[in-house]
């Protein structure tokens, strides 16, 4: 490749706001040129996370994303595509693998992203998982999740390209993918009033972004009988606005995180970035590699006496959070993520 000035282009679904943050975070650490791109959508269907572009999600739009990408002084030098959407999200994986190989053709270097459901296959999850929430078909759903993953999957034995993904477990159903690990702003690190050891009865949040994958019907029975039996205060929440969930976080001494998913996301970063404790099942993949992760093992099995065990004894609580968020700041402030993608495109990481 030239020695012309790295762009990067991460679209178009911003899932999380997690484009948006890895775009933030390569302008930050390196000298590379990055936008995230995105698909409007009805507020009333999703929750919005700001994108650096945003194409409206009507007939044309995708075609003008697909131009801009070609356009002569905007040009990127690599794109990222996420979940194997096609540049106009509509469409097929294989239309997606015509893009990329079109993008190659034309001097782009493409990537392919996973975050979660968009590669997690549900039939080996169960093997996996005792407690896996892909044992329930949740209105079809497991079965949809199964179908797309196998496609995907089958797709990939012939994507000659880098892969990436946001969590370590995914590794499971992509043994190729490289860690990108997800990003928290800034503000999360900012100073929070610390977990109270001494609260009579501790504040435990649970807030999925998918009930039906986070286990949390099991999750809501257990804890709202702690809460009732006045060991806890115990909030659940679904379909918060992202400018409302840094006061959720910051009301709780505990947060639970993708139970029964084998892995944690952008919630246990942000629960860990803030100070708090931070409950979640990941897998023994997560852990060879994480050893450092200051996370608080549990399964909807065990869920009831790790919350019991933890508010009777609670020595351990500001080391926890200490080094939660010393974990946070190691692998989500930016800087990991930056140097992984900035090794991919051949741009050096500015040094501190």
């Amino acid at each position: 490749m030239s020695t012309r000035q790295r762009r990067l282009v991460i679209g178009m679904l911003n899932t999380a706001g997690q484009g948006t943050e890895w775009a933030h975070a390569l302008k930050r650490f390196t000298s590379a040129t990055v936008e995230s791109w995105a698909i409007a959508r009805p507020q009333e269907q999703v929750i919005q996370f700001t994108a650096d572009r945003t194409y409206p999600l009507i007939n044309g739009a995708a075609d003008q994303a697909w131009l801009d990408l070609f356009n002569v002084q905007s040009k990127p030098t690599h794109l990222v595509i996420e979940s194997g959407k096609p540049i106009s999200i509509k469409g097929t994986v294989r239309r997606m693998l015509f893009q990329a190989a079109t993008a190659r053709r034309r001097g782009i270097r493409p990537a392919l992203l996973f975050h979660g459901s968009d590669i997690r296959v549900p039939s080996l999850h169960r093997v996996a998982h005792p407690e896996s929430p892909f044992h329930q078909s949740h209105d079809g759903l497991t079965e949809k999740l199964e179908r797309k993953a196998n496609e995907m999957r089958r797709w990939l034995t012939i994507w000659p390209f880098p892969v990436f993904i946001s969590t370590i477990d995914l590794r499971r159903y992509v043994p190729r993918g490289r860690w990108l690990p997800v990003v928290v702003g800034d503000h999360w690190f900012a100073a929070a009033p610390p977990i109270n050891v001494d609260r009579p009865r501790p504040r435990v949040l649970h807030l999925p972004s998918r009930r039906e994958l986070f286990q949390s019907e099991q999750v809501d029975q257990i804890c709202t009988r702690l809460h009732d039996e006045g060991l806890i205060e115990y909030r659940s929440v679904t379909g918060v606005p992202p400018a409302e969930v840094r006061s959720l976080v910051e009301w709780a001494d505990a947060v639970m995180d993708k139970i029964g998913l084998g892995g944690t996301g952008v919630m246990g970063a942000e629960a860990m970035a803030s100070g708090r404790l931070l409950i979640g099942d990941v897998d023994q993949i997560v852990r060879d590699e994480l050893s450092d992760l200051p996370l608080i093992q549990s399964s909807t099995s065990t869920l009831e006496q790790v919350i019991r065990d933890l508010v009777a004894d609670r020595s351990t609580w500001a080391a926890r959070a200490a080094a939660g968020q010393a974990f946070a700041r190691k692998y989500h402030d930016g800087r990991y993520s930056a140097a992984v993608l900035a090794k991919w495109m051949g741009v050096p990481v500015n040094q501190p």
